[in-house]
């Protein structure tokens, strides 16, 4: 009897430890966002020139002798010259353009994230065994404490 309490008296003084169990888990996500937002591009106005020399004749009417410059525009063509009544009229036609867009900028953000879970209190194997012996050792004292109570019972 003695060597059995020692030994359950040994069994519960090296205590145990379970080590750590670390699980990683890695998970990937992609957030898109989508940013709608309106804008103006402006295009600036443009211009073109003709440079002509005009001169009267005998019956005072104004006419076109020769051009000395001329110069078209990015968008603009030459102006169209007339001379009605003596009066020179030139016309070239272009304002400045706006143009009114809606640009969708798109972000995406990545993003990996680690996961780690440490599990405690998780039982190893040897201490299993250990809880098995123990729940056994206790089964064996409380029928050894039974026998004894009914060995003492029957003095009385």
């Amino acid at each position: 009897m003695r060597g059995v309490l020692m030994m359950m008296f040994a069994v519960a003084v090296c205590g145990c430890r379970p080590l750590p169990h670390l699980v990683q888990e890695r998970r990937d996500s992609v957030i898109v966002r989508e940013v709608l937002r309106d804008t103006v591009v402006r295009i600036e106005a443009d211009s073109s020139l003709i440079e002509a020399l005009v001169e009267c004749d005998s019956l005072g009417q104004a006419r076109l002798s020769r051009i000395m410059e001329y110069e078209s525009g990015g968008r603009v063509k030459p102006p169209a010259v007339t001379i009605t009544d003596n009066v020179l009229t030139a016309k070239a036609v272009v304002d400045s353009m706006e143009v009114y867009m809606t640009i969708k900028d798109r972000y995406e953000e990545h993003r990996v994230d680690i996961v780690r879970t440490v599990e405690v209190n998780r039982p190893t194997a040897w201490q299993k065994v250990r809880m098995r012996l123990g729940e056994a050792a206790i089964a064996v004292i409380s029928v050894l404490l039974l026998l004894g109570v009914a060995r003492v019972a029957r003095w009385f």
